[in-house]
């Protein structure tokens, strides 16, 4: 089976690992239209229960691995740990590469890679890309103790806190924003997301 999964996302890698565990022999083509999947680009790491995927389908995540007492993660570096052991699984990643249009079962793309341009055929496509939508979270992260009821504690102790107010403080080492419904649940519902689009492919 041919499989294009479409976007940046957390959703994408955690979808073609699925992908992968029903059928090892299943040929996996990422397009992500970043020049590198991860490593920049945060969004909400936060979750309530760790771990949120099959301990298998992550690479080394360094100091960022949470532990009993973490309540976060690294968003970006998660991303790119579980990039990294898709494409060691046999996953094919075209990155800097931008789909142009869909017709039918064949992707028309153009881009960086061993295949710059051209037209691949597919017999499923998932398409992760969306406008993002929803209200404006500012975020930020820090190592001070937060006055603010979102929050997560990352492994190397470095706090991500979130809030709908712009104004969350200058003594951050990093700024963020994000679109969305709610950080605490932004991680898990994109894990969800990625297990579900491969659950229905599957069905098909």
């Amino acid at each position: 089976m041919k499989i294009a999964i479409i976007g940046s996302g957390i959703e994408v890698f955690v979808c073609g690992h699925r992908l992968l565990d029903a059928d090892p022999n299943s040929e996996i083509h990422v397009f992500d239209e970043k020049a590198e999947s991860g490593m920049y680009g945060e969004e909400p790491g936060i979750f309530s229960a760790w771990p949120i995927i099959p301990i298998k389908w992550s690479g080394n995540l360094f100091n960022q691995q949470p532990h009993d007492k973490s309540t976060a993660v690294r968003y970006s570096w998660f991303v790119k740990s579980l990039s990294i052991s898709l494409a060691e699984r046999g996953a094919n990643l075209h990155l800097k590469s931008i789909v142009k249009n869909i017709e039918e079962d064949k992707i028309n793309f153009y881009g960086a890679g061993y295949l710059g341009a051209g037209q691949m055929k597919f017999d499923k496509i998932i398409d992760f890309r969306d406008e993002k939508s929803g209200k404006v979270w500012h975020g930020g992260v820090t190592i001070s103790k937060p006055n603010m009821e979102i929050f997560g504690i990352r492994s190397d102790q470095t706090i991500e806190i979130w809030s709908r107010n712009a104004n969350i403080g200058d003594n951050l080492i990093q700024k963020m924003e994000w679109r969305g419904k709610d950080p605490r649940t932004a991680l898990i519902n994109r894990v969800t997301a990625g297990i579900n689009a491969a659950e229905s492919s599957l069905s098909e």
